[in-house]
């Protein structure tokens, strides 16, 4: 009986309703027709063709580590919804890494599949990640609208990309981070080993993943008012010993990963563009791309490809009137709005745009801004502080942020609005974690003009998303309609004429 209890208990029964709450209104968002529109978009060409390879059996040097392109060619394996097209029509998709031609009738239900389900599951890590930080399902589920109303995050991740899975690998990450944070107890080896192999899977999808790997000393100092210890010694000799196994999770799964990639790859791709060496084709050639004594060279081959492609990469040129591309300052706002596709048609312009929530976006600013600020307070003016856990998590992420955005500021070559996902993800974060500072009197009191006030900011962000939705789902707009969604010239939206 006690059992039953604890399991129908008020607070997890009321858990339980906010994560279907979460995950029912995340599906509408991210998830419903992910496979619309029935065109390629952006960076598609690049991504399916590598997913393709995969397919076939075709060895491809890989500009990102293959996790995320693994998952797009898993949803086509699985769901294989282009059966009816010819084998020598996809056979095409080998010969080059960017499709420019897709066969007639092309489906994108299997490649865009992973992408979506990640970005779509990513509503529900978040709401927990908010959850372990407050325990508060209340202010936990209303804030989750940041995520899940996101008009750009949902643009960009139900694509072929990378995005969407390489968000929903941070945010497990994350999340297992602050529950440990939270934890009151002390972290054993094995919980270094597990946060390792989520920052891994991190970096298998995207190299910027390894801005996760911060997390590792943060949650080492947090752990020490649980270690009992005063000697320095100790402290050293503690961090390396839970370093190691942090790395070493994550070493295990990025090689995994790697191994998977050069396991598939039987037959060299037809294109100058790959440059394998003469090792690896022989490698290829003698059926060994399987053995683990050739992984490392195989691996050395891969990262000087990446190496070399990036410095290939042109630079940005913020001049050019027409560049896509955008300073990182600039996204702190939301600047530079890309147009993926359009369309024209009867009924208007069908547009596919890379265009922000402002509400979102500036509540995510509000909330750096402000973290910036409690602890400037603390350090130069020595502020007391409120609640020191949530403080402690404040300066994680402001840290994080701040180390991201630097690592962008001295990368030469051209990026776009969507390089800002992960630092934007922190903000919503920092955004929560201020909230909870500040107000943490009157939500223990629960005041109801709080919670009416946060009511109405939720409905606000889900009507500015939804106003702002045709840009994100290729839905029809006349130019008079595309107009009235200009709020800020430097989004530099442009109306099909």
């Amino acid at each position: 009986m006690n059992f039953i209890k604890k399991l129908f208990s008020r607070k997890r029964t009321i858990l339980i309703i906010y994560s279907i709450i979460v995950l029912a209104a995340s599906y509408f968002t991210y998830f419903k027709n992910y496979d619309y529109p029935p065109s390629v978009f952006w960076d598609e060409n690049y991504h399916i063709a590598s997913a393709q390879k995969y397919l076939i059996g075709v060895m491809f040097m890989e500009t990102h580590p293959p996790l995320g392109k693994l998952f797009i060619a898993l949803g086509e394996y699985i769901i294989h919804p282009n059966d009816n097209i010819s084998q020598s029509e996809l056979l095409k998709f080998t010969q080059t890494d960017y499709i420019k031609d897709f066969p007639a009738g092309y489906s994108f239900a299997g490649v865009r599949f992973f992408s979506a389900l990640f970005a779509w599951l990513s509503a529900i890590v978040f709401f927990y990640i908010l959850y372990f930080v407050s325990k508060n399902p209340h202010t936990s589920l209303l804030f989750s609208s940041l995520y899940v109303f996101e008009n750009a995050l949902i643009t960009h991740s139900r694509a072929a990309m990378l995005e969407g899975s390489h968000l929903f690998f941070i945010l497990l990450a994350v999340l297992y981070f602050v529950y440990l944070v939270q934890k009151q107890s002390r972290k054993t080896w094995l919980n270094y080993f597990i946060l390792g192999i989520l920052v891994g899977l991190t970096i298998s999808v995207k190299a910027t993943g390894a801005i996760t790997a911060f997390l590792f000393p943060f949650l080492f100092f947090a752990d020490q008012k649980h270690q009992g210890l005063t000697l320095m010694l100790g402290i050293c000799k503690k961090i390396i010993i839970k370093g190691l196994f942090f790395a070493a999770g994550s070493a295990v799964i990025f090689s995994l990963i790697w191994y998977i990639h050069f396991s598939i790859g039987k037959v060299a791709a037809n294109d100058k563009f790959y440059k394998a060496s003469e090792k690896y084709k022989e490698i290829m050639s003698k059926g060994l791309t399987s053995d683990p004594k050739y992984f490392g060279a195989m691996l050395k081959d891969n990262l000087v490809f990446m190496a070399n492609y990036n410095k290939g990469v042109p630079k940005l040129d913020v001049c050019k009137p027409d560049e896509n591309g955008s300073h990182p300052l600039a996204w702190l706002v939301g600047k530079k709005s890309i147009n993926y596709r359009w369309e024209k048609g009867d009924e208007g312009v069908r547009y596919m745009y890379l265009q922000v929530n402002p509400i979102t976006w500036f509540l995510g600013l509000a909330g750096i801004i402000l973290s910036l600020i409690l602890l400037i307070g603390r350090v130069v003016f020595k502020t007391p502080v409120k609640n020191k856990n949530l403080f402690y998590l404040i300066t994680t992420f402001t840290t994080l942020y701040i180390v991201y955005m630097a690592i962008m500021l001295r990368i030469e070559r051209v990026m776009y609005l969507y390089h800002y996902f992960i630092p934007l993800v922190f903000s919503f974060i920092l955004a929560y974690l201020v909230f909870n500072y500040i107000f943490e009197d009157k939500i223990l009191a629960k005041s109801k003009k709080l919670y009416l006030g946060l009511i109405i900011l939720v409905v606000i962000i889900a009507g500015t998303y939804k106003f702002f939705s045709p840009l994100s789902y290729y839905q029809p707009l006349t130019t008079e309609q595309f107009e009235k969604r200009i709020w800020f010239g430097f989004w530099k939206l442009k109306p099909i004429e």
